[in-house]
Order: structure tokens, then sequence, then C-alpha cells
């Protein structure tokens, strides 16, 4: 499969989740244009989760060079937002919880042959069950199907109940 150019990404027309609540600021585009690259690939990338004290530890590779610059970008520019407080996906209820929560989450990223492998963890069980929950149920899922995934919000962990 050959890498899709930005003139090349189709619209998804319809307002669908990834068009609602993500173009917030200026690196906008430029971390869109990833997310789609990464999503029109994502038969190439091959990912693992590991649950661990208070997380996640993941591993995000692909045998492309072209689509391992992808993931280590992504996850760079994913890093950069969370730490800034730059929302991305707040139409999705588990996307808001994690922003909202991301003061008591940390997360580290390392290259490693293919990839990276980030470790999401922290000290309150309720955070880290958001944390578990987007690994498994949101980024896990949209690298085995692509954008038909990320059309679709991500349900908050079962007795996961939003303070207002």
């Amino acid at each position: 499969m050959s890498m899709m150019g930005e003139g090349d990404v189709p619209d998804q027309g319809n307002g669908g989740m990834m068009n609602r609540g993500m173009m917030d600021d200026a690196g906008s585009m430029g971390d869109m244009m990833t997310i789609r690259r990464l999503l029109s690939n994502h038969e190439q990338i091959e990912r693992e989760v590991q649950n661990i004290p208070g997380g996640v530890r993941s591993v995000t590779v692909s045998d492309d060079p072209k689509i391992t610059e992808l993931i280590r970008r992504h996850v760079r520019e994913m890093k950069a937002r969370y730490s800034r407080g730059q929302p991305i996906r707040m139409m999705d209820p588990l996307f808001r919880e994690l922003f909202r929560h991301r003061d008591r989450a940390t997360l580290t990223i390392e290259d490693i042959p293919g990839g990276v492998r980030v470790s999401h963890t922290s000290d309150d069980p309720e955070v880290a069950s958001l944390i578990r929950q987007h690994a498994h149920r949101f980024v896990s899922e949209a690298a085995e199907q692509g954008m038909e995934r990320v059309m679709q919000p991500t349900e908050l962990p079962e007795g996961y109940a939003p303070a207002n």
C-alpha cells in the first residue's frame, strides 16, 4: 500500500469524530495529516498493550520506515498536546476525561526499532482506568480498524463516573 499524500486524504463528510472538536489550534492541521496517514496505512501497524501498575505499556511498530516515522511523530505530537492541554477528539467522552485529568498522569516515550514504546501511568486508579481504556479500546482498535473506528466514540471504562 502506498502512502497517501496530503492532497489524497478523502473527505469524510458527515462531521464524524475525526472532524468535530479537533481543529482548535494552528498545529491541528499537521497533527490531522499525521493521523490520517496512519489510519490509511493501519494494516502496516502492529501494536501490543500490556497492563502495568497504574496504566499501560504499549509497543507500536511497523516494518515500513515511513510508517515508523509517522508513528513516532504522532506519539510526540499527541504527548505535546496532552502536556499543553490542547485537546483532541473532545466529542469523545473518553478523550474529554483523559484531558481533564492529564495533570495526574505520566507519559513517557522510547524509540525502539520500528516504532515506539510508550508508558502511560497514574497513581490515581480512576485515571489509570481511563488510560487503559484509551490504549485498549481506542488506540489499538484504531490501529486495527483504521478510519472506521475513529468515526465512533469510545465508551468510558465500566464503573467510571465523570465528576461534574
